[in-house]
């Protein structure tokens, strides 16, 4: 069993969009299993670039769904997108620095990151389902 698992319940309907959340999972899955498996730094560095960057081109993504969509809340949750992010950046510098190591509150911490964002959305129903 993944130790971050994308359940149906965590679709928003928008293909794409759905897509990118499951790519998100299996790279927390992805760094999980390099933490258990005692990887290298650098493996685990390189997982968390992938995960930033992958991170940076959804909420892109995302974004110009919600545009495309008449989104009334974009300019608050591009704010939210921008904190998200923010923290990604510096869990990935803290760690490259050296000063962090990867533990399981970390992966719970990245785990509930991407849950809860992806909660929020379907919440708000900021995404139309697919037609």
């Amino acid at each position: 069993m993944p130790f971050a698992e994308f359940t149906d319940d965590l679709r928003v309907g928008y293909g794409e969009i759905d897509h990118q959340h499951a790519a998100l999972f299996d790279a927390v899955n992805h760094l999980h299993e390099a933490l258990r498996a005692g990887r290298s730094r650098q493996e685990m560095g390189d997982i968390l670039a992938f995960l930033r960057a992958y991170t940076v081109d959804h909420f892109q993504s995302e974004e110009a769904v919600m545009r495309e969509t008449g989104y009334p809340g974009l300019e608050a949750h591009r704010a939210l997108h921008e904190g998200l992010l923010q923290q990604v950046k510096e869990l990935e510098g803290k760690y490259a620095a050296g000063t962090m190591t990867l533990s399981i509150m970390t992966m719970h911490f990245l785990k509930d990151w991407l849950t809860n964002h992806i909660r929020m959305r379907i919440k708000t129903r900021g995404l139309l389902r697919a037609r």
